[in-house]
């Protein structure tokens, strides 16, 4: 296969533009579809880790299990929950430079895409704490602001509507907060950026193009929704069965674990292909000199700070 660049392709061909709808839709596939094959060893780590995440929340969901006490239920959710942070570390980074090596058709085993996220992973720490206040900071302030003004304990309806206005317009922030920070992680593990200057670069690429892309990445959302909900559809049957019959059958939930955990196996590298095609679009590789490629060996000589992806 001949090396390509993102500029050779149809997403690339005008400098910082956004695909169309469809080119955009079909890139997903393509590169979520390639992405199959090298993440296998990922992939496959992912679906067992969440397949035992199922079968812990489901047998502890279980009336023998959890006893009586309300409060016992409440211990898997959070630990389901703690669980995400794993999966983000090891494989939604590493995932990055490998779509990215596979869009410039230089493919890199996962090995190799995992020592470039660790190798930048102080700078991803720093950065993530940044969206992070970025996100929670306004609607910590908002919070602290209701509460002083009127009293943690004044429940009159006025009071609580106010608060529910507030709770909302909260939500819309995080959407908004979330796609204004939707390219910071590339530009720390792909471009070697600082966390600050991620930051920046995510505002400024968000910014201008606001309404586009949200409007593609509803588009895709949709279509990833309802592929979802077909493919997992003998989960769901399954929990019907169980909530007709009204018990609670350990076995029936271990299965929906087994299921619904291939489902988001497979369904997880064309999510980061979404953000992927949209920030090589907008941010393409620099063409090496002389307009040939650059050929890198990933596996022996891995990316720096200073020097990743292309010196």
């Amino acid at each position: 296969m001949p090396a390509m660049t993102v500029e050779a392709g149809p997403i690339g061909r005008e400098r910082g533009a956004l695909p169309g709808v469809v080119t955009y839709l079909r890139a997903i596939w393509d590169l979520g579809r390639r992405t199959l094959r090298p993440a296998l060893p990922a992939l496959a780590f992912m679906y067992f880790y969440r397949v035992g995440m199922g079968v812990y929340t489901a047998l502890s969901a279980d009336s023998y299990v959890a006893g009586s006490n309300p409060t016992a239920a409440i211990l898997p959710r959070l630990v389901t929950a703690a669980a995400i942070v794993p999966l983000v570390l090891f494989l939604y980074a590493p995932m990055l430079p490998l779509q990215d090596s596979l869009l410039r058709g230089q493919a890199i085993s996962f090995t190799a895409a995992f020592r470039r996220t660790f190798e930048v992973s102080w700078n991803l720490t720093l950065s993530g704490i940044l969206q992070g206040l970025f996100l929670f900071a306004p609607f910590v302030l908002l919070m602290v602001g209701l509460g002083l003004a009127w009293g943690l304990s004044e429940t009159s309806p006025l009071r609580l509507a106010a608060l529910a206005v507030g709770v909302g317009l909260c939500m819309i922030w995080f959407v908004i907060g979330a796609l204004l920070m939707f390219f910071a992680t590339p530009a720390v593990v792909l471009d070697g950026e600082s966390p600050v200057r991620s930051v920046q670069t995510s505002l400024g690429l968000a910014l201008p193009r606001f309404p586009g892309l949200l409007g593609r990445l509803i588009a895709f959302g949709v279509l990833e929704l309802l592929a979802f909900f077909v493919l997992v559809m003998p989960a769901t049957m399954l929990t019907g069965v169980e909530h007709a019959a009204g018990i609670t059958s350990v076995p029936i939930r271990i299965a929906v674990a087994i299921w619904s955990s291939a489902v988001e196996t497979i369904t997880f590298p064309f999510s980061v292909a979404a953000m992927m095609v949209l920030y090589r679009a907008l941010v393409p590789v620099a063409e090496p000199r002389g307009g040939a490629p650059v050929l890198l060996d990933e596996e022996y000589r891995p990316a720096t700070v200073t020097s990743a992806p292309f010196e």
